[in-house]
């Protein structure tokens, strides 16, 4: 055997070796979740007190409601939720924000007009143009 063969038959030998630790680690790593779910179903199915955080249960003033019930009784979205929850720390914080809110004034109305007079996008000044051109300008 040359040693370039050599050389490949230590590497193939490693790889295999190599790939045989991996193939256990996985397989250890998969036992071990499918230990803790087993567990999580025999807290959700009462064989074991579950706490609310691990069945996905929030209760807000004596209400609790999984995060879907949540968003939907608020009027919001999941994504709402989740993003008020990252920003305030907990779920009972986002719930707490209560539903969609549009805070400020309506967009596109100046905060010195009245309502109906709107911001003049539509007005009939704008509509017809009374541009004149000197003679000056055209020479």
């Amino acid at each position: 055997m040359t040693p370039a063969e050599r050389a490949r038959q230590i590497d193939k030998e490693e790889f295999a070796a190599e790939c045989a630790a991996i193939r256990q680690r996985v397989l250890a790593n998969a036992e071990e979740n499918r230990r803790q779910e087993q567990q999580r179903l025999f807290t959700l199915i009462g064989k074991v007190e579950a706490s609310p955080s691990m069945v996905g249960l929030y209760t807000f003033e004596g209400v609790t409601l999984t995060v879907a019930q949540w968003a939907k009784l608020l009027g919001v979205s999941l994504p709402t939720l989740y993003a008020r929850r990252r920003k305030l720390g907990t779920m009972e914080a986002a719930i707490a924000l209560g539903g969609a809110q549009r805070p400020g004034p309506k967009p596109g109305v100046v905060s010195n007009l009245q309502a109906f007079q709107g911001t003049g996008a539509g007005s009939t000044a704008q509509e017809t143009p009374n541009i004149t051109f000197s003679q000056e300008a055209a020479e």
